[in-house]
């Protein structure tokens, strides 16, 4: 009984009662320029350990002031990952956007990022395309 409630408090960190990412518990933000076969879905833990990556934390601050919303569809350029590690070491993807405005976790909920932060987004997605 004690072990599930703390699996429910401990699990419930990075995830706030409305189901949205708590970016305040993330530490490390990786982004990685998938091959053009692959997907986020579809790519495994084990391979995006081999892969290249940039890390850049300046995303913490844009991504605090994004908006969460549960949307059902979106139309998509071009397709990057983020992984996100959290303070506790866990660890969970989401497919970014080419276009700069919009992330995509695979729970189903996006974070769209506010129009004052777009600029220096889009400059993280432009290093991004320069990993091989």
């Amino acid at each position: 009984m004690y072990t599930l409630i703390f699996l429910i408090i401990f699990s419930s960190l990075q995830m706030p009662s409305n189901g949205c990412v708590n970016w305040h518990e993330a530490k490390n933000f990786d982004f990685y320029n998938l091959p053009p076969d692959k997907s986020t879905e579809q790519t495994s833990w084990d391979e995006i350990s081999k892969m290249p990556h940039l890390r850049n934390n300046e995303a913490l601050k844009i991504l605090q002031s994004s908006v969460c919303k549960d949307t059902k569809i979106a139309t998509w350029m071009d397709e990057y990952l983020l992984v996100v590690e959290f303070k506790d070491g866990k660890k969970i993807k989401l497919k970014v956007s080419g276009y700069g405005g919009f992330l995509y976790e695979p729970k189903g909920r996006f974070y769209y990022v506010s129009k004052p932060d777009r600029d220096k987004w889009q400059q993280i997605i432009l290093a991004i395309t320069k990993l091989k």
